[in-house]
């Protein structure tokens, strides 16, 4: 790049794409919308992107005196040439390079701001003004809820992300013509969310084709982002803006098994040795996991992600920057090292962001330091089969386990964002009208999950196959919902045939098998026909005395609902051989059962006669040493209609979705006939008074029924629905109306 000798000229403007923007007669701003000003800087410099040679930025002051710097940043224009038809954009630089500044004002009034610049050793003063800021209908930026569990904007409306992965295009497959259409169909089917990924060689990424620290060639994929967040500004889709992506600190080994050449796809092989921080492409890293203690490398990062800061921060659009994907898939991945490694970029980062976006990074296994910290706004989580090299699971038994695990681990949102039943190329063969996606988005919501799952596969197999009405469902039916504001738990309800079924047992044996663990405190399991939410992995299999090893004593707590008179049992693996223990049942706060066990007690079982509604069940051991647990069964529970609810009882609210559990992609794949299902639910721990009930057809999104129901004193709190014939899905919304 030639020397930049400049004058100091300055222009401040609007560039006319959005209806948010900057007001050039009359110099306002809509509340959220975007302020831009462009300028030149003089002075002698080589590359315009390095804050060491130049550094520019921008005090903003509010109206209420809060003040904001943030980096200015260089851009050289592109536009896109094609007239008529074109297989791709067509770009060609558009005029000289400038300098910008783009902010989101958050108060109304009048703003101040002012530009400087350090280049070398002279401070400039470059520019300075003002503008008002004016009302506006816009939502603001997402935050997280008060709830902890749910998303809001800036105006306290609630955000419920439906949508999926659009991680990218490429050139041969339409370019940003392709990546367009599909954010258009995804708003035409009802959905808000999708996540990019802003780090990959041949569509969006900055550094992969110029040197380390200069974004010159990376300026055609900057145009590409810009066009991206205006058009998703105008659908309503809020961005998860995937920042660094793991392959780029990998090698890339490939896949187990023959990808089928139909549909095309781009080449995603790029790895390591493509990446312009590797010393063969001129960099200073001798080996990818070497970016966690190469300095200069992680300076280059830094800068980097400033200027996605200072380009693309302004935007409410972007619902949240994931720092990393992959975190624990970078090539020499340690875990306590690695962790604050990645909390310094955050903290780097986010002085850049003056509007404090959410932050989150994915990983393929559980990390309590990295998810528990404060930096990490929400979790992530996979559920990725193995078809074609293994059978499939049942696909919502895995997202009801993933998705309630997390969150019982978590104390903030979780969001399911990939999954499919096959990690290495499309699923269209298993599925091709995409039973497993409904299944999927419709159970992590209901598993306690802060918005729908997202399906990975947009390219190859959501866009072919024109899947994107599997979403306008759940759409419809999270609106109106006050997810940021309720107490949502996760809870089974009671479904009683009005035809005999049979109802198999559900056995619950994945304890912390650990001698000497403590399970966590104050857990309260609900059993529910697919596994205990939270999941009992952390409990201990140990009931520990009132004598030895008290401190990892614990009651533990269940809540069932059997459908019918069932049975529970309790099985037992061992009892010390020092002592003497004591397995004491409660049920509904009375003891009910006791039995003494002598030390050296071997296998053994215990039953326990249960009536059919909603009870809470206590296991304590009161004798002097430990006895361990085999497993827990109740005989009759798993209904062939799967109910999954999130209830707030205090408030009266109650979300179901009923899944007919022959309604799988296999079972539909087969032509097997599905025998519809009919009955009534009863719904425990309501509040009396009278309640509205809306049926929705899932796949549709519309209101097939309504009836109103009255919880009496006598109905002892239980909400009894009855319902339509259920062959596929069915989801319920109920209210409490006086």
């Amino acid at each position: 790049m030639k020397k930049l000798t400049l004058l100091l000229t300055i222009l401040t403007f609007i560039i006319p794409v959005q209806h948010s923007r900057t007001n050039a007669q009359s110099n306002t701003v809509p509340l959220y919308g975007l302020f831009e000003a462009t300028f030149a800087v003089r002075g002698d410099y080589t590359n315009p992107y390095n804050p060491d040679e130049v550094n520019v930025t921008a005090t903003l002051t509010s109206p209420t005196n809060k003040t904001f710097v943030i980096p200015a940043f260089y851009i050289q224009p592109y536009r896109d040439t094609c007239r008529g038809t074109c297989p791709s954009e067509q770009l060609e630089m558009d005029g000289a390079g400038g300098w910008h500044l783009r902010f989101t004002p958050t108060e109304l009034g009048e703003w101040r701001y002012r530009v400087s610049a350090q280049v070398g050793n002279e401070t400039l003063n470059v520019t300075s003004g003002q503008f008002e800021v004016v009302e506006s209908a816009a939502p603001g930026f997402v935050r997280v809820a008060p709830n902890q569990r749910y998303f809001e904007f800036d105006n306290q409306t609630p955000y419920f992300p439906v949508g999926q992965n659009l991680g990218w295009s490429w050139q041969a497959g339409g370019g940003i013509y392709t990546y367009l259409e599909w954010l258009t169909n995804l708003a035409d089917a009802g959905a808000n969310y999708a996540r990019i990924f802003i780090d990959v060689p041949w569509f969006i990424g900055l550094e992969w084709t110029s040197p380390a620290g200069q974004y010159e060639a990376g300026q055609q994929a900057a145009w590409r982002f810009d066009q991206i967040l205006d058009a998703a500004t105008e659908q309503g889709i809020y961005l998860q803006v995937v920042l660094v992506w793991d392959q780029a600190f990998r090698e890339y080994t490939g896949v187990p098994v023959n990808v089928p050449t139909n549909p095309p796809r781009p080449d995603i092989g790029a790895d390591f040795d493509n990446h312009p921080y590797n010393v063969r492409q001129g960099g200073s890293l001798q080996g990818p996991g070497e970016i966690f203690l190469n300095s200069i490398a992680q300076d280059w990062l830094a800068n980097r992600l400033r200027y996605i800061a200072a380009r693309w921060g302004y935007s409410p659009q972007i619902f949240a920057w994931e720092i990393v994907s992959n975190f624990d898939r970078i090539a020499g991945f340690t875990p306590d090292r690695d962790i604050n490694w990645l909390m310094g970029v955050i903290e780097n980062f986010q002085r850049n962001d003056p509007n404090d976006h959410l932050m989150t990074v994915s990983t393929r296994s559980f990390y309590a330091s990295l998810q528990s910290n404060p930096l990490i706004d929400f979790s992530q989580t996979q559920v990725y089969q193995a078809r074609p090299i293994e059978q499939a699971a049942d696909q919502t038994t895995s997202v009801f386990a993933t998705v309630s695990q997390y969150r019982a681990l978590v104390e903030h949102p979780v969001l399911l964002t990939e999954f499919s039943l096959n990690p290495w190329f499309e699923p269209t063969a298993d599925d091709p009208t995409g039973i497993h996606i409904q299944n999927s988005i419709w159970s992590a919501v209901f598993s306690g999950a802060a918005g729908g799952a997202m399906s990975w596969w947009w390219d190859t197999y959501i866009a072919p196959q024109n899947l994107y009405h599997l979403y306008t469902g759940l759409a419809f039916f999270a609106d109106g919902i006050p997810w940021n504001t309720s107490t949502f738990i996760p809870a089974e309800v009671g479904f009683v045939s009005s035809a005999s079924i049979e109802y198999e047992a559900l056995r619950i044996t994945d304890f912390n098998r650990q001698f000497r663990s403590a399970s966590p405190d104050g857990l309260i399991y609900h059993l529910t026909a697919d596994g205990a939410a939270p999941p009992t992995t952390q409990m201990s299999s140990y009931l520990y005395g009132q004598q030895f090893n008290t401190t990892n004593r614990r009651a533990e707590t269940f809540i069932i609902t059997p459908p019918v008179d069932t049975t529970f049992i309790v099985g037992i693996r061992n009892v010390s051989t020092a002592a003497d223990a004591q397995l004491t049942i409660s049920v509904d706060g009375d003891v009910v059962f006791i039995s003494d066990l002598s030390a050296n007690t071997g296998e053994t079982t215990f039953r326990l006669p249960i009536k059919a509604g909603h009870h809470t069940v206590v296991l304590e051991n009161t004798g002097a040493d430990w006895l361990q647990l085999e497993y827990l069964e109740v005989s009759a529970y798993r209904s062939p209609l799967r109910s999954l609810a999130l209830v707030d009882s205090e408030a009266g609210i109650a979300l179901i979705w009923l899944h007919h559990r022959d309604y799988t992609w296999q079972q539909v794949q087969a032509g097997t006939d599905i025998t519809p299902l009919n009955g009534r639910l009863d719904l425990p721990n309501m509040p009396t008074g009278s309640y509205r009930i809306e049926f929705w057809d899932t796949a549709t999104g519309n209101v097939v029924g309504e009836d109103h129901v009255q919880v009496l004193e006598e109905d002892h709190s239980v909400l009894h629905i009855a319902l339509l014939p259920i062959s596929t899905q069915l989801a319920l919304r109920v209210f409490r109306i006086n």
